[in-house]
């Protein structure tokens, strides 16, 4: 049952961020009593959002703050590219930091990387209700549990799954021993897999290995089987299972029939939900702000395939100390920072960090940073005509690129270090005020080009020698100009 009294308290807890949307909030608390106890579990806020009809960037932000005050349990999801299944469950983004994770169903080192590979799912908090789920109910509810919903194969996949590679489905209690019954006839690879241990017991079958006992004891332990691989003849073969864990654990018997799988996969492509990424997670304002001290380590370290990095600048601030004095100049550079701050937060990004007068900030698309970079020139030039009239104006410099990065703490915060980063910054130096700098990377992204088209600005070319960049950079002026150059020399 759901304890209407605890939501509601939490709803009116949300209510008093005056930076959520409230009736989005409002209509969450009506949302989460109608639904269904799979449905309140690792909730993908992205779908949820398109669903409900409500507002992806506002949905986050709720979902966020949800977190934050014990409406969900928030959690990062390491997941398989090729089976799609929930390899580890992490509730802290320290855990993250391994360079590389292993799926024992498939068999394969992957690379962590907090794109595509890490989701980021919320769970209505046992306090408000405790879900009443069970992972070890059949292979239909074992499959959902472990494996992600945000990838949905086809009908004819899924069929061949079920019903050609998964050969039986056993559920051992701590301490209890079954047995499995399998017959072979011709040469081909099986396996024993704890999908949720991520643990597996390899069988290849191959008529030329020597005579095995037709009974094999096989012992799961908490990290792994024992033994974990087996060499033997084609036949009947009993293997008898037991649970040393202190939890029920789920087995899979899977015929590894890959070959013929990615051909029906390949035929019949999967589908994708879009879903929020850890990287997408680290790209919003609201969880910068609010959990800014997670359970990170000094050491921790993990790459980003693909991340839109800004940097900013201004001219004349100093000029305006000397001639405003310091507190009319501080109060202007603290307007035009909070400016920046909502313009990044409106189009999904987040500030990293500040430098004297001067910004980081990250995005998880280059159109968003794009679109970030004009708007926040249009709102600085508005201001500027507020104070033109005393005779004081500033000027902002950005330079934006597009590249992997690596995830690093500084400050206890996380920040981002590598040549992406660098170049970002190099390049917004080549700005003066009023223009935006950008890489080939950038102006080459889906939708960029249009917008820019739309946008009022043009583009200039140049190549640019970088400091600390080996070669000539291709970057592209953004200003608003009657005539331009094509292209020119820096």
């Amino acid at each position: 049952m759901m304890n209407e009294s605890i939501l509601q308290q939490k709803i009116q807890s949300l209510l008093q961020y005056p930076i959520l949307n409230h009736q989005a909030v409002k209509k969450l608390g009506e949302i989460l009593k109608t639904l269904e106890d799979w449905s309140l579990f690792r909730i993908n806020p992205l779908r949820f959002a398109k669903q409900q009809g409500l507002n992806e960037n506002e949905i986050i932000d709720i979902f966020v703050h949800g977190a934050k005050i014990g409406l969900f349990d928030l959690s990062y999801h390491l997941v398989c590219p090729a089976c799609h299944g929930i390899v580890h469950n992490h509730q802290s983004l320290g855990e993250l930091e391994k360079d590389s994770f292993y799926c024992a169903l498939c068999d394969i080192e992957e690379p962590t990387t907090l794109d595509e590979i890490v989701e980021v799912s919320f769970t209505l908090h046992p306090s408000v209700k405790e879900l009443d789920i069970n992972p070890f109910a059949d292979l239909l509810s074992y499959l959902h549990y472990y494996f992600s919903t945000n990838y949905q194969m086809s009908e004819q996949a899924e069929a061949f799954f079920k019903d050609n590679l998964i050969k039986e489905f056993v559920v051992l209690t701590p301490d209890e021993r079954q047995t499995i019954s399998l017959e072979v006839a011709s040469n081909q690879p099986y396996e024993i897999v704890s999908v949720e241990k991520n643990v597996a017991v390899m069988l290849d079958f191959n008529q030329s290995h020597g005579e095995q006992p037709k009974e094999i004891d096989i012992d799961l332990l908490p990290t792994a089987f024992a033994p974990s691989k087996i060499a033997l003849p084609l036949g009947a073969y009993q293997f008898h299972l037991k649970n040393h864990t202190k939890n029920s654990v789920g087995c899979l018997v899977v015929k590894r029939d890959k070959k013929r799988y990615h051909e029906i996969v390949d035929h019949y492509p999967t589908t994708f939900t879009p879903f929020l990424t850890a990287k997408m997670l680290l790209n919003n304002q609201s969880f910068r702000d609010l959990f800014r001290v997670q359970q990170v380590s000094e050491t921790f370290n993990v790459n980003v395939k693909n991340l839109t990095i800004m940097f900013t600048d201004l001219r004349g601030s100093t000029e305006m100390y000397d001639k405003a004095g310091d507190v009319f100049a501080y109060k202007l550079v603290q307007t035009h920072f909070k400016i920046l701050t909502e313009t990044v937060r409106q189009y999904s990004g987040a500030v990293v960090k500040t430098m004297g007068d001067a910004i980081m900030a990250t995005f998880s698309r280059p159109l968003d940073g794009f679109l970030a970079s004009l708007e926040m020139l249009s709102k600085i030039e508005q201001m500027n005509e507020t104070w033109k009239e005393a005779g004081y104006e500033i000027g902002l410099k950005v330079g934006i690129n597009e590249g992997p990065a690596l995830a690093v703490v500084n400050d206890e915060r996380i920040d981002y270090f590598g040549q992406s980063v660098n170049i970002a910054a190099r390049v917004q130096g080549l700005a003066q005020a009023g223009e935006v700098w950008m890489t080939q990377s950038i102006l080459e992204s889906p939708e960029v080009t249009d917008k820019l088209l739309m946008s009022g600005y043009q583009t200039q070319q140049h190549s640019a020698s970088l400091k600390g960049v080996g070669q000539p950079t291709i970057v592209h002026k953004v200003f608003k100009n009657e005539y331009v150059n094509k292209e020119s020399k820096l």
